[in-house]
């Protein structure tokens, strides 16, 4: 799996972003230099890396366009945070200038990190690290992004069931989501399952990702229901799907409503 390299709040600062909502994730953001800095894991594995000499104190390479500069290295991540245990950074960006020593990106950067280590005769990279407000973005945007993920996965199941009136199922964050679909005397109705560990945010996900089906209107079914029998660890819920949700499904998935 290609690993991805983050922008830290303080590189989007010094390439005048900020962060973009939280359904998209920061290593996808369409600007140049994070882009490049996309390339960093696999060039580091192939030996092609450039390192940034001059910042010793930690492992930090070098990623560049035409004209931006950018550090990035490869980092453990703090216990206090539902994130991976490391991850890839880019902590710091600016623009190619010319290279003399008090223009040249990498010569700034030394020089700030110089004054951080100051008195330890040496530099110090601690003021590029990710900051809490990193880390929780990372935390918040990848639940974002799963959400979004199961609510797309989900309403893709019922269409599916729609179109041919089988049981149609998706893996999401471990649990077993399934949807059936039946019209009956001219009235569409929706059954959804999910297996595996009963989480009450999941379960508000899961319904939430049906539009126009009020929350009041779904049901739990303690026996079978369009001829899904519940099992052990199963919970089936169900409800009237509404003409208009059923065309709105149908119209996003293929942009055709018969």
């Amino acid at each position: 799996m290609r690993l991805s390299v983050r922008p830290t709040l303080r590189a989007l600062r010094d390439l005048r972003l900020v962060f973009p909502p939280l359904d998209h994730a920061l290593e996808q953001l369409d600007q140049p230099l994070v882009r490049k800095a996309q390339d960093l894991p696999e060039e580091v594995g192939a030996g092609g890396a450039e390192r940034v000499l001059s910042l010793n104190d930690r492992v930090w390479f070098k990623v560049k366009t035409n004209d931006e500069r950018g550090a990035a290295g490869d980092l453990d991540s703090p216990e206090a945070y539902e994130v991976p245990l490391r991850g890839w950074w880019l902590v710091a960006a600016g623009r190619r200038q010319q290279d003399t020593p008090n223009k040249d990106f990498y010569a700034r950067l030394t020089a700030e990190c110089l004054r951080e280590g100051k008195g330890t005769g040496g530099v110090s990279t601690d003021g590029l690290l990710p900051d809490d407000i990193d880390y929780r973005r990372w935390s918040a945007e990848s639940t974002a992004l799963a959400v979004t993920a199961m609510r797309r996965l989900v309403r893709q199941a019922v269409v599916r069931s729609a179109h041919d009136g089988k049981l149609w199922t998706v893996t999401v964050m471990h649990h077993v989501i399934g949807a059936l679909v039946r019209n009956t005397d001219g009235e569409s109705y929706l059954a959804v399952t999910a297996e595996g560990y009963y989480d009450h945010k999941l379960v508000a996900v899961l319904l939430d990702a049906i539009p126009g089906v009020p929350k009041d209107d779904w049901g739990v079914e303690p026996g079978p229901v369009l001829g899904i029998a519940p099992s052990e660890g199963q919970i089936v819920f169900s409800t009237m799907l509404p003409p208009e949700t059923l065309c709105s499904l149908l119209d996003e998935d293929d942009g055709d409503c018969l």
